[in-house]
């Protein structure tokens, strides 16, 4: 069987990434898979085996030529979205064309359903106020293959989870070592791993989404600046100008080749990130890493609703507060700068996933420093955590594999 992926992200590596393990995973079954990318995969695709070609948005329209010629030569039985939600924007907004002109193939669609549509209203909540409504076409397609972590295991009719990544990402101890010492690190000191990707460093042509991009970083950074010197991080994509305020305990890299990722995120002690969909904790989880969550559920669109949010936490620290009155109009976010708090209520509800890593509210000081010093410094913490990643991956363990679960999906088809 012959699969044709098209991975258009063009702010982010994690979609691709998504698509590209589920094919490797499909290798031993003898699946074959060639991807459609935007440029900024290219670093991903080089070297990993698979032939791809890149569309550009220079091309427009004449990008479908490109298409039609891949669709020729390579002969796909069917077609996979990795993912739906990028594949429906990404062709409207940056070619001008309707996405839809894949259906003059005549070949089954597959879609990747990282957000588990079928559970949402097609409406994602952005910035401030502000609503985003997708294309329902996917409640037309016969499967649905959703990625474990972050979609629930749960199987149904349209329904067919299979594991977001195969292996594990731990590294020797000796490497672990090696890279602590390149960095000037003792054996003590504590490895955090934030990355930052494009999307969430980029300008929005909305004043809010700007201004929370570029002010959340700031609070971060009086965050992290109070954990102990032992806390070092390892900063990794597009990173804020300000992060360079943690000075001589950071170590700044730019986005590296995946190989250079991979090592860097086997030797970390926490993956912190504000992204609860973020393809690296989930990455993590899978590898027995910890991780911490920072989200904020809190719309403050005026200085009078601080008090609420204060009543709230039960408290405010003067800092935050401060900071909350420069940074006005604060809207919710499990996605930052973007929002998908709402949106991904679905994804959260009852997700056992969200119990192998730990989790704060943004604007929640204490909970924050508490969260950061437990999983860093605190056994009872770590080996808390450590019982859930275990659980949960033991549960991944007995579900059925990739390449049965996918035969599972393509037999609907007609495929097999």
């Amino acid at each position: 069987m012959r699969l044709l992926f098209f991975a258009m992200s063009s702010a982010g590596y994690g979609e691709t990434l998504i698509g590209m393990s589920l094919a490797r995973q499909l290798q031993a079954a003898g699946i074959e898979s060639f991807f459609v990318i935007e440029p900024m995969s290219e670093k991903l695709l080089r070297g990993s085996g698979f032939p791809y070609v890149v569309l550009d948005n220079s091309m427009g329209g004449f990008a479908t030529l490109i298409v039609d010629e891949t669709v020729r030569d390579f002969r796909p039985d069917a077609i996979v979205l990795s993912d739906y939600f990028t594949y429906c924007g990404v062709f409207p907004k940056r070619y001008g064309l309707d996405p839809w002109f894949i259906d003059r193939y005549g070949l089954p669609i597959m879609p990747i359903d990282i957000w588990e549509w079928a559970n949402t209203e097609f409406a994602v909540d952005v910035f401030h106020g502000k609503s985003m409504s997708v294309n329902r076409r996917i409640m037309e397609m016969p499967t649905h293959l959703r990625p474990v972590p972050v979609c629930h295991l749960d199987s149904g009719p349209q329904v067919y989870p299979f594991r977001l990544w195969e292996g594990n990402e731990r590294v020797s101890r000796r490497t672990r070592h090696h890279l602590r010492e390149t960095f000037g690190m003792a054996p003590e000191d504590r490895m955090v791993l934030l990355a930052v990707a494009g999307w969430q460093q980029g300008r929005y042509a909305d004043e809010n989404g700007d201004r929370i991009a570029d002010q959340v970083p700031e609070l971060l950074v009086h965050y992290l600046r109070q954990l102990p010197p032992s806390a070092r991080f390892v900063l990794v994509g597009s990173v804020p100008p300000v992060l360079a305020g943690l000075a001589d305990r950071a170590h700044v890299i730019p986005a590296c080749s995946p190989s250079r990722f991979n090592v860097l995120l086997g030797s970390v002690d926490l993956v912190l990130t504000l992204n609860l969909g973020a393809t690296t904790l989930a990455r993590a989880v899978l590898s027995d890493i910890p991780g911490l969550v920072l989200t904020n559920r809190f719309d403050v669109p005026d200085k009078p609703d601080i008090d609420r949010v204060e009543a709230e936490l039960s408290g405010l620290s003067e800092d935050v507060r401060s900071w909350l009155s420069r940074t006005l109009p604060m809207y919710p976010f499990r996605m930052w700068p973007l929002g998908f708090h709402s949106f991904l209520d679905p994804v959260a509800a009852g997700n056992p996933y969200l119990s192998t890593f730990a989790h704060a509210e943004l604007l929640d000081e204490p909970a924050v420093l508490s969260a950061l010093h437990g999983v860093l410094y605190d056994r009872g913490v770590q080996e808390g955590l450590a019982g859930n990643r275990a659980s949960y991956l033991e549960t991944l363990t007995d579900h059925p594999g990739t390449p049965e679960v996918f035969t599972s999906a393509a037999s609907r088809l007609g495929l097999v």
